[in-house]
């Protein structure tokens, strides 16, 4: 997981810090919190939703939420018109 990644590379140059993982789901991130996991057929999603949520029970990172309109990671993974890509 990138956070994780860059937790180590933060610490290993001196700068502790908890990495802030946003998310515009708000159910994602109640149910990491909480640990609750509702089950996939998809193994991939499984690993990621357990590493995320040993990583916040640990307190490695912490998960918050961003509402849609303000995600920052929107211009790399959505088209969006020119004046909220510059935003």
């Amino acid at each position: 997981m990138r956070l994780r990644q860059t937790s180590h590379l933060l610490n290993d140059l001196g700068i502790p810090s908890i990495p802030d993982g946003i998310s515009d789901k708000q159910s994602l991130i109640t149910s990491i919190k909480n640990q609750i996991y509702r089950g996939t057929a998809v193994a991939h999603i499984a690993t990621k939703y357990c590493l995320a949520a040993d990583m916040t029970g640990d307190g490695e990172i912490e998960l918050s939420y961003v509402p849609t309109a303000e995600m920052p990671a929107d211009c790399f993974t959505n088209p969006l018109p020119k004046p909220t890509f510059i935003k």
